[in-house]
């Protein structure tokens, strides 16, 4: 097959697109008792790159990439849209919209459409993306795409993106509370990190009634010498001062509304899972702390919490685990999905 230079562009053009777009899905929108919820509204990963085992093994164009050339995935004429009777749920989705942004009803869609369409699938893609995709996959150059042309390359695209999903959930369901660290300090990027992972939770209304207080050696020392003089043993202060990282989490007061300073409470929650879950992104491990000492003023005074705008929710020790993370007590759960989810009718 001869392949034209104005062909060759386009297909590589259409090849950045398949490497570069990627798919926002808000994922894991599960509230539990303690409002372990994340998402931090970024990308999950590439939903395009590289490509499936199913597109290596396909005929490719252009030659050896190595020499220049450019992969496009052949597909076999695909079956009549009503013979297709197990459809996945993304794949229905992707046919509700394609319906809804064809304007003209006659099953095909234009330049313009597909780019609408793209961004109504949470597909990032600018106009020039749409318009290299859609010239790729109009390979016969009518103009206009069926859904039939579109379905196997999105297809493709959404398995890519349940392959990143199945890492992403892995991240949560792997987590453990760390209990022993070693002395190396965390370097302050990590900490950013997870803070702007923690600020990217659901507050309603916007209220973002956190802080974040990161405590240095000094600071530390004073709050393990208050717990000594509360009755803490030698040892306490020992491995306390021994732990790298530790970061107060405060929640601001709403006095006479009950109600909303609930829901504060919750969205900090929210934010704590969060700057947990950023740490063992990067291998770093935590334990969310609570106990007397924190429920004291000293304790407030030496970390710098007015206790009549703002309470302390607990305090997270965080560093590199002893023995690496999978040393974690990986505590199996008591309940199952099943026991857990109800169905009603």
């Amino acid at each position: 097959m001869t392949t034209t230079p104005k062909r060759t562009e386009t297909v590589k053009r259409s090849s950045v697109l398949l490497g570069a777009v990627t798919i926002r899905r808000e994922a894991l929108r599960a509230s539990a008792a303690a409002c372990c919820w994340l998402l931090c509204a970024t990308p999950l990963a590439s939903a395009f790159a590289p490509p499936s085992p199913a597109f290596a093994s396909r005929p490719k164009i252009g030659g050896p990439a190595a020499a220049g050339g450019v992969s496009r995935p052949r597909f076999a004429p695909p079956a009549p849209l009503g013979a297709q009777l197990d459809l996945t749920a993304e794949q229905q989705h992707a046919k509700e919209v394609f319906d809804e942004v064809d304007e003209e009803g006659n099953g095909n869609i234009s330049p313009v459409e597909l780019g609408s369409m793209l961004r109504m699938l949470d597909i990032d893609a600018t106009d020039d993306d749409a318009d290299a995709l859609f010239k790729y996959l109009d390979a016969d150059g009518s103009g206009a795409i069926g859904f039939e042309e579109f379905l196997p390359w999105y297809t493709d695209a959404a398995e890519a993106a349940k392959e990143s999903a199945a890492t992403f959930q892995g991240i949560i369901l792997g987590r453990r509370t760390v209990n022993l660290f070693d002395k190396t300090p965390v370097a302050d990027d990590v900490l950013k990190r997870a803070v702007n992972c923690a600020i990217s939770a659901p507050n309603r209304g916007c209220s973002e009634p956190w802080r974040f207080i990161s405590l240095g050696e000094e600071t530390v020392a004073k709050v393990a010498q208050l717990n000594k003089d509360m009755g803490g043993d030698e040892g306490s202060f020992t491995t306390w001062t021994s732990i790298p990282g530790w970061c107060v989490v405060t929640c601001k007061r709403t006095h006479g509304d009950l109600d909303t300073e609930q829901e504060d409470f919750k969205s900090v929650c929210c934010a704590v899972q969060n700057f947990m879950l950023s740490l063992w992104s990067e291998g770093i491990g935590s334990k969310w702390t609570a106990g007397p000492v924190q429920l004291t003023n000293e304790f407030a005074e030496l970390v710098g919490v007015d206790t009549k705008e703002e309470r302390v929710t607990g305090v997270i020790w965080y560093g590199f685990a002893t023995g690496g993370l999978v040393s974690a007590d990986p505590k199996e759960r008591k309940k199952g999905v099943e026991d857990v989810l109800n169905r009603l009718p």
